[in-house]
């Protein structure tokens, strides 16, 4: 039989073994490829920090400028709470000498009316042509006090609660020579119980300020009700309750905001008067302390240093 023939090992279809020439280009292609995309990461990267550098430059400023503000707005606010102090000590301080001017002038005035009385519920037109005849003849009449040395006597501008008119009279201010004239007078007409004039019960008292007259008012409501009950009254100088119980006990009140806590035990509820603002003490209260001195006149001595302080200019900014 015939011999089969060999297959030769290599064919001519089929590539060498040494040939790597299509390896060798993709290879190459795809370094390229690596490359080109690290040039433009490089690229982007740089022009991305090339930004941030210019932000962060920017926000440098920015925070630099931002502490120069902070600077001079903390410089101005210590400014402003200096002056503050300084306004608040001034205000302090002439708030007190203006109490003490009040008060001196209440006491001016007060002395001023140690020789006056008012004569109330005398009716209107009642003195017809001369008051001072007709106030003379009264003291004569009703009291027994004749040849009385009166400097003037004339109506009050309105009557004490303001009122005026034929229902509520204005009251008479009469004004004697001297402070024992008056209390003459006004002791003989304390001491009757009641004095007439027409039928209508007339009342004498003393003449007060404005403000002690205000002060007194703050009891009339209070003062009704108790003579409703039968329990006597009494206001002293300037503006104090005396009550006079059943039991035969006295209670004084100092002031009508005691009087409207104290008037509970009669079972009597007094409206307590609304308290006037001390300004004082609310500028105290918000934590401003002014210097204290031990004498009055203290007060102006640290009142100019103060407001010398306060009135010089500010530096410009």
């Amino acid at each position: 039989m015939p011999k089969p023939r060999r297959k030769d090992k290599g064919k001519a279809s089929e590539k060498p073994a040494g040939d790597t020439t299509s390896g060798e280009e993709d290879s190459d292609t795809s370094l390229v490829d690596i490359l080109l995309e690290l040039k433009s990461f490089r690229a982007e990267t740089s022009k991305n920090f090339s930004e941030i550098k210019k932000e962060i430059h920017e926000i440098k400023e920015d925070v630099k400028q931002l502490k120069a503000r902070v600077g001079t707005a903390e410089e101005r606010i210590a400014e402003n709470q200096s002056r503050n102090i300084e306004m608040t000590q001034v205000l302090i301080q002439v708030l007190r000498k203006q109490k003490l001017l009040e008060e001196k002038c209440d006491d001016i005035e007060s002395r001023s009316r140690r020789k006056n009385l008012r004569v109330y519920s005398v009716p209107e037109k009642a003195e017809g042509n001369s008051m001072m005849d007709f106030i003379k003849k009264l003291l004569n009449e009703k009291l027994g006090i004749a040849g009385a040395h009166i400097e003037r006597a004339h109506r009050a501008a309105s009557g004490k609660g303001g009122y005026t008119g034929s229902i509520h009279p204005r009251s008479i201010l009469v004004r004697f020579q001297s402070y024992e004239e008056r209390q003459r007078v006004l002791q003989a007409a304390w001491s009757k119980k009641e004095i007439l004039l027409n039928e209508r019960r007339i009342y004498f008292d003393e003449d007060f300020t404005a403000q002690v007259y205000r002060e007194r008012a703050k009891y009339r409501l209070a003062r009704k009700e108790l003579r409703e009950r039968n329990i006597k009254t009494r206001i002293l100088y300037p503006a104090k309750l005396k009550v006079f119980a059943a039991d035969g006990k006295i209670q004084v009140f100092e002031s009508p905001e005691a009087a409207a806590k104290g008037l509970r035990e009669f079972g009597i509820a007094m409206e307590c008067p609304t308290k006037e603002l001390d300004l004082e003490s609310i500028l105290q209260s918000a934590g401003w302390q002014s210097p204290r001195s031990k004498s009055r006149t203290g007060h102006v001595d640290n009142l100019m240093p103060s407001l010398k302080k306060l009135l010089q200019p500010t530096s410009a900014s």
